[in-house]
């Protein structure tokens, strides 16, 4: 269940408060209101009924005496009242509906016979009714001014919050030794604001820590790298066999290819948008080539056959080095789950699939293939595949993989 917004409960909650307050109050008029009618009808009828049956037994009774309103039927005067009176039992009743008016009713006996006695309270009952309406629209009156305090009050609350708000969506990724504790002291959000400082305080600490070490690494890395290569340059000047040769050009390659992965990953910790300048465009087929032929160990040692279909020779307006390792994760990817049969590498103008015959993937962890700390290989660190996603996501591409268990998986990506 969705939580409600803290606007929507301040609102509940104010209605709340005074609809039941309301409701309090209605029914302490109504029952006041009932007790007042059974004080000044209920007993002033009943006592001037006792009075005039005393009259009765004295024969000192003579209907002229009466208030107005009043009407005393005793004898053969009953005969004359309506059903919805003379069906009443013993005792005093109010508010009896006939077609002359409203009533207030006393039931009783003289001499076995029954004795009734009428007061008309029909004026009474239109003012009641009228006050009663009064008090029903008074507490929708009540109720929309609830709700109108609601939301201005809800605005004043939320106010503050909402200013803090704006405030920390203005913070930029670049920018450092921010603190915004000062802006809201003395306020009732200070203390958040404050928070929030210690907050930011710690993790400007943890940017700097990082930004030194990826520096540190950066130079640590290239430095060894850039030995080797120059190594490998000066051996291959020299007379070798073609054995040696083709072993030199693979070191030269993965010394490329470790620097390649250095900048990418620097790139990737960059917030941003830096391109890595990395001189000619990607030739798709070319890395593609050069990946195959890097992998033609592990492919002759399964005996996995690799089928082409080159429809087009794009040559992307990226960085080479992002476009290797995206394609080259995803080609060792099918490589290492695919105990037989073969891989099929489609290139067109803006994509290439990578279909392997293997062991597919189960849908529940496709759905989280993404993920950092998700392999599907034993011991596997998934790694690989979160940065494929980390750079496709930076550059606008788009990645997509379907498998099925024993029948093999389909991961394409979409140059933009």
């Amino acid at each position: 269940m969705l939580k409600a917004s803290l606007k929507t409960r301040i609102m509940i909650a104010l209605v709340v408060i005074v609809t039941i307050t309301s409701a309090l109050f209605a029914g302490g008029v109504l029952f006041i209101k009932a007790r007042l009618e059974a004080v000044i009808f209920g007993d002033m009828v009943s006592a001037q009924f006792e009075d005039l049956l005393g009259q009765l037994e004295r024969n000192d009774y003579h209907p002229e005496h009466l208030f107005p309103g009043w009407k005393f039927y005793v004898n053969d005067e009953v005969a004359v009242l309506p059903a919805a009176i003379t069906r009443l039992p013993v005792g005093s009743h109010h508010s009896i509906s006939t077609a002359e008016g409203i009533y207030q009713v006393e039931v009783g006996e003289w001499r076995g016979r029954p004795a009734y006695l009428t007061y008309d309270v029909t004026e009474w009952e239109d003012q009641e009714h009228a006050v009663l309406l009064m008090l029903v629209y008074g507490l929708l009156i009540v109720l929309v001014a609830a709700i109108v305090m609601g939301l201005s009050a809800s605005r004043a609350i939320l106010a503050p919050v909402q200013q803090l708000s704006r405030r920390l969506t203005e913070i930029q990724p670049g920018q450092h030794e921010v603190r915004i504790g000062e802006d809201y002291q003395g306020t009732e959000i200070g203390q958040i604001a404050a928070a929030f400082d210690k907050y930011l305080e710690r993790l400007d600490r943890f940017v700097e820590r990082e930004r030194s070490f990826t520096a540190s690494a950066s130079h640590e890395l290239r430095t060894p790298l850039s030995v080797m290569m120059g190594a490998v340059d000066v051996l291959a000047a020299n007379p070798q066999s073609a054995p040696s040769l083709r072993a030199l050009e693979r070191i030269r390659r993965a010394c490329r290819d470790m620097l390649a992965f250095i900048e990418a990953t620097l790139f990737l910790s960059r917030e941003e948008g830096n391109q890595i300048d990395q001189g000619a465009p990607a030739d798709l087929v070319r890395i593609v080539e050069s990946l195959l032929e890097d992998s033609s160990a592990a492919l002759q040692y399964k005996h996995l056959a690799v089928v082409k279909d080159f429809a087009a020779a794009p040559i992307l307006a990226h960085p080479q080095s992002l476009v290797q390792i995206a394609v080259g994760n995803l080609l060792r990817n099918a490589i290492e789950h695919t105990p037989a049969g073969q891989i099929a590498i489609r290139i067109d103008e803006r994509h290439i699939t990578i279909s392997d015959t293997g062991e597919g993937i189960g849908a529940e962890q496709l759905a989280t293939i993404f993920e950092r700390t998700v392999s599907s290989k034993s011991g596997g660190t998934g790694l690989g595949l979160n940065l494929v996603k980390r750079i496709c996501d930076r550059l606008g591409w788009r990645i997509s993989i379907d498998s099925e268990v024993g029948v093999g998986t389909t991961a394409g990506i979409t140059f933009s």
